[in-house]
């Protein structure tokens, strides 16, 4: 994981506020910022003198709430009543503390509780000893949850908020080494993104990780089709237009550099030296420094609702980028669009008899009786008789996880089967030129084939090749149609 300077002060901060008991801790900031990340890595960082669970979803009635969290603590018993559950969960916690224990309540996306869940949270903290808090329960939220505090009805809650820490955005600096560690482990040193390329990811990602990864993934992705070693600006705009991402997205929690004193001051920083060169994210051209009055009240009013657009049509694409197995398994429940021919491997039913392959059976002479029986414990796979169909999202690289299971069941019957061979062919749909196509097809194809030998299967036993846009299954002038146009075919061949 990759820690920035405000990450690693969370991550101190909130294990201080854990190991001094100091009650309640909240942990807030926009979507995409790495918040799970970061509480993931805080609980890998608790010792054994630490009793934790988490809640992912608090939208629960207080009944289920109290038996979930029950569960989760090692109670072993349903609750109907409130009353039974805090005789018992006191007891937990008294027990917890004679064992110098401390116990924690990790209450993720809080800003979906509702006001009666909140104040039930709140009476947790009330079960403590004179001298010690017998639980710490910790808030995650997105910003709004500040907002839910700061309401007259939750100012008791509010009191008792000793440590609270809010996860901004990445800085222009903090996206060019988190972009560089990524590369690091995922095996090179190599600066494959230059420096004006990390300029618009930082321009268009708003400094969100989340953002950042997939633009990233898309633009290497397109550099590899396009046979383009190192990332330039021009392919990181392209693929923001591809993925809808409006241009120059900036988050409201990015302070204005112009203000912030943020803004480079060193200009006569040798450009080749990328690992610390600050750059001003606003040009100019294109951001002049703001009037020191405010802007008229209609300009901010037209702001926030371009705004609020623009974040509703960047996260219905979002949904339908990064979930498209969920699409996927809505639209196969009302057709059936997959060949049925295409089922794996049919597995040798136990009471069927197979003669061994090739292999040559030693009979005892002199003693009969001892001779193997003709019938195999565990029959070989056979090979798939007809060709086998991986679909992948839309521009990516990702393999849809039914499919998953479809190669792994390849693999094992290669592996039994050395001798034998296959055809990987890939194919996209017809949206794009026929240039990019073919490349593309070509890298799904190896990405099949790279799944396949990290399962076992030989290298001489693929072929691969790339047919772009050719032989489509259904129309292009669908979505539908395209994504069934974009897969990969593995055929026994040999």
């Amino acid at each position: 994981m990759w820690f920035g300077e405000k990450h690693q002060e969370a991550l101190a901060t909130l294990k201080y506020g854990i190991l001094d008991n100091k009650g309640f801790l909240l942990l807030t900031g926009d979507v995409g910022t790495g918040k799970t990340s970061l509480i993931n890595a805080l609980i890998q960082s608790l010792g054994q003198d630490i009793i934790y669970t988490a809640v992912p979803d608090p939208s629960l009635i207080k009944l289920d709430f109290f038996n979930y969290i029950a569960a989760s603590f090692g109670i072993d018993r349903e609750f109907t009543s409130k009353g039974a559950f805090l005789a018992h969960f006191k007891n937990f916690l008294l027990r917890a503390s004679e064992k110098n224990k401390k116990v924690l309540l990790i209450i993720d996306e809080a800003q979906l509780l509702t006001q009666e869940m909140l104040e039930e949270i709140r009476l947790l903290s009330n079960i403590e000893k004179p001298n010690a808090k017998l639980i710490n329960i910790f808030f995650i939220g997105q910003n709004e949850f500040n907002e839910i505090l700061n309401r007259p009805q939750n100012r008791a809650v509010l009191q008792r908020m000793t440590l609270n820490f809010n996860l901004d955005p990445l800085t222009p600096e903090e996206v060019d080494a988190y972009i560089r560690h990524r590369l690091k482990v995922a095996g090179t040193q190599e600066r494959l993104f230059d420096w004006d390329a990390v300029q618009e990811i930082f321009l268009y990602s708003g400094g969100f990780p989340r953002r950042i990864n997939i633009l990233c993934d898309h633009s290497l992705l397109s550099g590899f089709v396009r046979e383009q070693r190192v990332i330039d600006a021009g392919i990181v705009k392209e693929c923001a237009k591809e993925l809808k991402i409006p241009a120059h997205v900036h988050n409201r929690d990015i302070n204005d550099p112009f203000e912030s004193g943020t803004r480079p001051k060193n200009k006569n920083e040798s450009p080749g030296d990328l690992s610390n060169r600050a750059f001003d994210p606003y040009p100019p051209v294109q951001h002049p420094v703001p009037p020191v009055s405010p802007a008229p009240q209609p300009q901010n009013n037209l702001f926030s609702w371009d705004k609020l657009v623009t974040l509703i049509l960047f996260f219905i694409f979002a949904w339908y980028f990064m979930f498209p197995d969920h699409f996927f398994s809505m639209r196969s429940q009302g057709t059936q669009p997959f060949d049925q021919r295409q089922e794996l491997v049919e597995e040798q039913k136990p009471d069927q008899t197979l003669q061994p392959e090739n292999k040559p059976v030693v009979r005892n002479i002199e003693h009969p009786e001892t001779n193997p029986s003709p019938k195999l414990n565990n029959p070989p796979r056979l090979l798939p008789k007809d060709k086998i169909t991986i679909r992948f999202k839309s521009n990516g690289d990702a393999i849809i996880e039914e499919d998953l299971r479809k190669l792994n069941a390849v693999s094992k019957s290669l592996i039994v089967h050395p001798n034998s061979k296959i055809l990987i062919t890939g194919y996209t749909d017809a949206s794009e030129n026929g240039t990019y196509n073919v490349k593309l097809s070509e890298f799904r194809a190896t990405i099949v084939k790279s799944f396949l030998l990290g399962q076992g299967v030989k290298s001489y036993q693929m072929k691969i090749q790339g047919r772009g846009g050719q032989d489509p299954v259904e129309k292009n002038d669908t979505a539908w149609g395209r994504m069934m146009n974009r897969r990969v075919e593995i055929e026994v061949i040999e």
